[in-house]
């Protein structure tokens, strides 16, 4: 699934194009490279997004066949690791 509707699918974006923004301003990345939106993400991989004041990197554990409910989301992805940052930056969340 491309990493755009992935982050929509997942609710970690409110909507795609918001995504796509996100990727394109080089706030997330993919496996450690920044992402293009139609990047392919895969379970196993580990995407990394900056968010105006946090940074959240997640391991995705299974690709949603499309759009998911915010409870259910999380079954589909690990978090790795979160946390906050003074500095602005990122895209909005």
């Amino acid at each position: 699934m491309r990493i755009d509707l992935l982050l929509k699918a997942l609710c970690l974006a409110k909507t795609r194009s918001q995504a796509r923004k996100g990727c394109d301003a080089g706030s997330v990345t993919l496996n450690g490279a920044r992402a293009k939106p139609s990047a392919e993400a895969r379970a196993g991989d580990v995407v990394e997004i900056r968010y105006p004041r946090r940074v959240l990197a997640v391991e995705v554990l299974e690709v949603p066949a499309g759009q998911t409910s915010r409870r259910d989301a999380a079954r589909f992805y690990r978090v790795l690791r979160e946390h906050e940052i003074e500095e602005s930056g990122g895209w909005n969340d």
